[in-house]
């Protein structure tokens, strides 16, 4: 049995390399963690681990067009929690990350995120 590699990821390519992106990638996972075993399942965020994800790590970011608010993140939770267990697993997750970050684009091109999409 034989492996097979590429020239663009050696065998003994280490993730993440050195890459600003991936270790962005890396952080993300590893916050995600850092919050997904304080209470519940492991890999699984309740909205108590959510919220409080949110609000310690992206607290600026959440005060934008008020959504520090906890209607704002329990609908946030709602809409990503895509089979309503009532936790978001790593997968669900990405969603939010999805959705803050649409919004800090907009904010770093100073549009109005109060808005929604023209498109």
């Amino acid at each position: 049995m034989s492996t097979h590699t590429t020239a663009s990821q050696p065998k003994d390519q280490q993730f993440p390399g050195n890459c600003t992106l991936e270790n962005a990638l890396e952080a993300i996972v590893n916050i995600f963690h850092q919050y997904s075993i304080r209470e519940g399942q492991l890999d699984l965020l309740n909205f108590s681990d959510f919220q409080t994800l949110l609000t310690e790590q992206a607290p600026n970011f959440l005060n934008v067009c008020g959504r520090n608010h906890p209607g704002y993140l329990q609908k946030l939770f709602e809409e990503t929690d895509l089979n309503k267990d009532k936790e978001l697993t790593f997968e669900e997750f990405t969603i939010v990350l999805a959705k803050v970050t649409d919004d800090a684009h907009r904010i770093i091109h100073k549009d109005d995120r109060c808005k929604p999409d023209s498109n």
